[in-house]
């Protein structure tokens, strides 16, 4: 049976997470927007993900990021969470915060060196953004999980690969 969290770097829980909430699995709403069922397929994504390729996906959901910027939030996420094997860097992360109306894709500089920032702004644009403009968090996080996944699956390298 798969277990909902990622496994995470061993010095991950000693690095400072200041105003970042607790890591409780894969898909982390403290907004609590998604129904059960909707966690755990958004889960499976990630288990799957991580299963094929290695790579590590997170999901957080939270009300804001005050008073922190989205994108420095994403980072302190990244970090203080130590999403991605250490060795390849290969973690990433969306981060939606609901009040803010703000939305991050957060990419480890190992994943980045083939999943560049242009790419994950165009699935923000178009695949998540105009479905969280509608209320339909579940489904822009769900589509913008999958397309990650789609992109990570293509293109990271063989002898990264379990």
């Amino acid at each position: 049976m798969a277990t909902n969290r990622p496994r995470i770097s061993p010095d991950a829980d000693s690095f400072s997470t200041e105003g970042v909430p607790k890591l409780i699995g894969r898909v982390n709403d403290y907004a609590r927007l998604l129904t059960s069922q909707q966690i755990d397929e958004l889960s499976r994504i990630s288990a799957d993900l991580e299963k094929e390729t290695g790579a590590q996906m997170v999901i957080l959901v939270v009300p804001t990021t005050a008073p922190y910027s989205i994108e420095e939030y994403s980072l302190r996420v990244m970090n203080g969470w130590g999403i991605g094997r250490k060795e390849y860097n290969d973690g990433s992360a969306i981060v939606l915060a609901v009040k803010d109306r703000s939305a991050r894709i957060e990419l480890g500089y190992g994943t980045n060196r083939f999943f560049t920032d242009d790419m994950a702004s165009t699935i923000m644009q178009e695949y998540m953004i105009p479905r969280f403009r509608n209320g339909q968090y579940y489904e822009g996080l769900r589509a913008g999980a999958t397309e990650m996944a789609q992109t990570i699956r293509q293109h990271t390298p063989e002898s990264w690969r379990p």
